[in-house]
C-alpha cells in the first residue's frame, strides 16, 4: 500500500497521478483538452455542439433543454433537430 493519509500522518502522500486528474490524461478524449467548464454556465437555450465520438450525435448541434428529470449534475438535456438527448457535460462545446 501507498503512503498516504490512510497509513499515518507522516508521509508524503499518495503516489503521481492519483489525484482528481489521473484519467485526465491527452488520451482519454481522443487527445484533446478541452477547457473545464461549469456546470452552471450550462443555461437553458445555450447553443452547444456535441464533440464525443458518439456515431449518433457527431459534430451535431442542438440547444440546452431545461427541466427533466432528476439527473446528476453533469447531465446535460440537450434538444437537437430531430432527438432529446441527455449528455454529459464534459462532452459539450458551447457555442458563443
Amino acid at each position: 500500500m501507498a503512503p498516504g493519509e490512510y497509513n499515518a500522518k507522516n508521509h508524503g502522500g499518495l503516489h503521481t497521478g492519483t489525484g482528481k486528474y489521473q484519467k485526465g490524461g491527452v488520451y482519454s478524449a481522443n487527445g484533446k483538452r478541452y477547457k473545464r467548464v461549469p456546470t452552471k454556465d450550462f443555461v437553458e437555450g445555450l447553443t452547444v455542439r456535441y464533440v464525443g465520438t458518439h456515431k449518433d450525435f457527431v459534430r451535431e448541434e442542438g440547444s440546452i433543454l431545461g427541466g427533466g428529470t432528476k439527473r446528476s449534475r453533469s447531465i446535460v438535456r440537450v434538444q437537437f433537430p430531430d432527438k432529446i438527448a441527455y449528455l454529459h457535460k464534459n462532452s459539450l462545446e458551447i457555442i458563443p
